[in-house]
């Protein structure tokens, strides 16, 4: 038992350092970029988020409303049964000191 979990860890750390390597890598890289190029990626991803986030609501905006033509039938609810609490015997009544009540 002892042996797998180390082995667990062992592999669990492996994956940890090299996801530091790759990270601290790509940051090298990207911070190596000239500020025009970096400018032009932010500006391209916030235009590729712009232009699905408009889709998303035009498409829920559209969509509204459309059930397969088929209507939403409305109607009354009825009468509502709610439950009622149990009689239950005088046992439930606090004790008052200082009187002749038990």
């Amino acid at each position: 038992m002892k042996s797998i979990r180390k082995s667990m860890w062992g592999m669990y750390w492996k994956l940890h350092d090299k996801r530091k390597r790759l990270a601290a890598s790509l940051k090298g890289y990207l911070d190596g970029l000239p500020p025009e190029t970096r400018r032009r990626i932010v500006l391209g991803m916030f235009a590729a988020f712009a232009v699905l986030a408009l889709y998303t609501f035009g498409r829920a905006v559209y969509d509204i409303g459309r059930n397969d033509g088929s209507h939403m039938e409305t109607g009354h609810a009825g009468r509502v049964e709610l439950p009622t609490p149990a009689e239950t015997g005088n046992h439930l009544t606090p004790y008052l000191y200082g009187t002749d009540k038990e």
